[in-house]
């Protein structure tokens, strides 16, 4: 794929992106934009397509992690903190800050709307909560809902690195994590190239399992879509046999995962040698590993093009398409 574009965002240190094949014109057809969570350099990045040229706008928080919209609301992760923002009366294209929910240390991972409204991964307190008032007997912003089947009891050490949540008809549907251990520190114990269990919460089951630190369920189309992270891959699970299949083969550890009509936005990220997150099956495949975004054609299961961080990012967490949004930014007061 040609590289057709690379901008340089004013911050420091900078990140420098480059776009390639199909990303620029199917972004620009759109008639929206994204938002990409770069949780280890601390940036919320805003890109959008006009008239064939990239426009980037960063905000800049300590570990920003999963992001979610619903109507004219967004909401953001970032350490011991649910951060609500508001689609500006007069600015449509700009969001104001109208929230913050104080969580604590929870290392809330994926983010998501529901019919009782946000809800997230509580990684370290291995279950999925919801965002809610503080309260004399509960000071956190926070109600537990559900815990996998194999966590006892009310823990606060992350045993399984649950992260991943996907909704559906307003409700959580399913989770991901890195492995089914019901202990403190489990899931660094386990062999995470096969560990990895997809999770249906209303039956309180695992409904797949053998996965690689599998991240981003996600429904779409009648079945569920994944990240099955540590193999670079984009995977499609059947609803009735729980069966994985290959989508697509990336150049990086994928996380962060957004569905639009025919397409798929896939997070992308470095991989870190002799690492926890280390994933020597994509080493193994790839010569050149990419961080940023790619494009994939869920019909033909290619990838159409990419936006490529070439410097000042190396991590991805989330990728959520913001429709009808042009140059988008926040407005923290």
């Amino acid at each position: 794929m040609p590289s057709n574009a690379e901008k340089t965002l004013p911050t420091k240190p900078q990140l420098r992106c480059r776009a390639r094949g199909e990303f620029a014109q199917w972004l620009a057809e759109s008639g929206g934009s994204l938002a990409i969570t770069t949780y280890s350099s601390g940036k919320l990045v805003f890109v959008s397509s006009i008239e064939g040229c990239l426009r980037f706008r960063t905000h800049r928080f300590t570990r920003p992690m999963g992001i979610a919209l619903e109507d004219d609301q967004l909401a953001l992760a970032v350490r011991k903190q649910v951060l609500l923002f508001r689609r500006h009366s007069s600015k449509p294209n700009t969001f104001t800050l109208r929230r913050k929910y104080n969580t604590g240390k929870v290392d809330a991972h994926d983010v998501a709307w529901g019919d009782r409204g946000i809800y997230f991964a509580n990684t370290r307190h291995n279950n999925i909560s919801r965002v809610s008032a503080a309260r004399v007997s509960n000071p956190r912003h926070f109600v537990p809902c559900w815990q996998p089947p194999f966590i006892e009891g009310v823990v606060r050490d992350d045993h399984c690195h649950l992260n991943g949540l996907g909704m559906r008809k307003g409700k959580p549907a399913m989770a991901t994590a890195f492995c089914a251990t019901g202990h403190q520190g489990g899931w660094r114990e386990q062999d995470r190239m096969t560990g990895g269990v997809l999770l249906d919460v209303p039956q309180n089951e695992i409904v797949a399992d053998g996965l690689c630190m599998p991240h981003s369920p996600r429904w779409h189309e009648g079945r569920w879509w994944l990240c099955n992270s540590g193999h670079g891959l984009l995977s499609a699970i059947d609803p009735l046999s729980g069966e994985c299949t290959k989508v697509c083969a990336l150049p990086g550890f994928t996380r962060g995962l957004c569905l639009v009509g025919n397409h798929a936005l896939v997070g992308l990220s470095k991989i870190r040698r002799k690492h926890i997150l280390d994933a020597p099956p994509v080493r193994a495949r790839h010569k050149k590993i990419a961080a940023g975004v790619a494009l994939v054609d869920l019909v033909s299961g290619r990838q159409t093009g990419r936006l490529e961080f070439t410097g000042g990012g190396r991590e991805v967490f989330e990728v959520l398409f913001l429709p009808d949004t042009i140059k988008p930014s926040l407005q923290m007061k």
